[in-house]
């Protein structure tokens, strides 16, 4: 009997310990959370991309979270400057945060992406660019933030 406790005692503490290893993990919150796409009231038409939705996703959450610096980030080479994401934030910050459509249209080495945001009369036109040059077909974009689209 005492035998039998000690084993189930150990298989206890395993149980623990291996159920502790999680509780010791880092932040299991879910990208999409995290980085603010999970709060998009987004609506998908045309034939979006992996790569080109998650770029346009980015886009719209920095925006509604009026993240000049983090828009920057997303430009692509050449792409625009702080000072142009701070020119979309305060155009397009205040629209973000209403529901929106998206709107995909493909190109060969390039894409678009229009946006209307609901009750904004006028769209936000997203130039995607890929990341690679050398490699179009990569799936990875950065946003053009040259100019007021």
């Amino acid at each position: 009997m005492r035998r039998t406790h000690t084993v189930a005692s150990l298989a206890g503490a395993l149980v623990l310990l291996l159920g502790g290893c999680d509780a010791l993990a880092t932040d299991k919150t879910p990208e999409r959370v995290r980085d603010g796409t999970a709060g998009l009231d987004l609506t998908v038409t045309g034939r979006p991309t992996p790569g080109t939705l998650a770029v346009t996703e980015h886009v719209l959450a920095r925006l509604k979270a009026r993240d000049a610096e983090g828009l920057a980030d997303r430009a692509g080479q050449d792409g625009g400057t702080k000072s142009d994401a701070e020119r979309w934030v305060a155009r397009w910050g205040a629209a973000a945060g209403r529901p929106a459509t998206a709107d995909f249209g493909q190109g060969e080495k390039t894409a678009s992406v229009e946006v209307r945001f609901a009750g904004e009369p006028s769209p936000l036109i997203l130039l995607l660019t890929p990341e690679d040059r050398s490699d179009p077909y990569a799936d990875r974009f950065g946003v053009a933030l040259h100019g007021d689209r």
